[in-house]
């Protein structure tokens, strides 16, 4: 039986005009904490700006979110990045790559202006219906204040809102009332959703 994983693969918006150094070090930083949290197996950043990490197949979306709003947490005027999902095989065939690494690459290649998410499997009907529904996860993420960002990221891998509150020394209400804002309940049930059909 073949490994199945998900390949997370991105670059950054308008690297040419930001503090790429910073940004990097930003990057680097957050990738690390997720693999000390197993929650990547590895990752990579190379061209300067671009970078990719391998996952459990079923973390890939809810990670490349997870890198995008951590990036909006960071410096939400400026930070932003493009990043696409490849699911599939995680060994690669007599003739190249692992099909997941081949669908990360061109679920990248092929992303339009006018979103930042991408997902590709194996199956084509199915990449149709995701790439008909992923542009309302990137309007919502892209929508995210800073501050918004922050307390969205930080109740992602948290148990609960408490936990937020007392992490980020926050009012719990503060944090109740932010996350309802930022619509933080319909952006994991829709990446659940979208997981369910991948």
């Amino acid at each position: 039986m073949q490994t199945q994983l998900s390949v997370i693969t991105g670059d950054l918006v308008n690297s040419r005009q930001l503090d790429t150094a910073n940004y990097i070090t930003g990057l680097n930083a957050l990738l690390n904490r997720l693999q000390q949290a197993k929650l990547i197996q590895r990752f990579e950043i190379f061209r300067g700006d671009s970078f990719q990490a391998v996952a459990e197949p079923q973390s890939g979306l809810l990670l490349a979110a997870y890198i995008r709003i951590a990036l909006k947490a960071m410096d939400a005027g400026q930070w932003d990045a493009r990043i696409a999902v490849g699911l599939g095989d995680g060994q690669a065939q007599a003739a190249g790559y692992a099909s997941a690494f081949v669908n990360s690459g061109h679920a990248l290649d092929s992303l339009e202006k006018n979103c930042r998410l991408a997902l590709k499997n194996d199956h084509a009907e199915t990449n149709t219906i995701v790439s008909d529904l992923l542009p309302m996860l990137d309007h919502v993420i892209g929508r995210l204040s800073q501050a918004e960002a922050q307390i969205v990221q930080a109740r992602m891998f948290a148990a609960t809102n408490l936990e937020v509150a007392e992490k980020l020394h926050k009012a719990a209400s503060t944090v109740s009332a932010t996350l309802k804002r930022a619509a933080y309940e319909e952006i994991m049930r829709f990446i659940h959703a979208i997981n369910r059909i991948t």
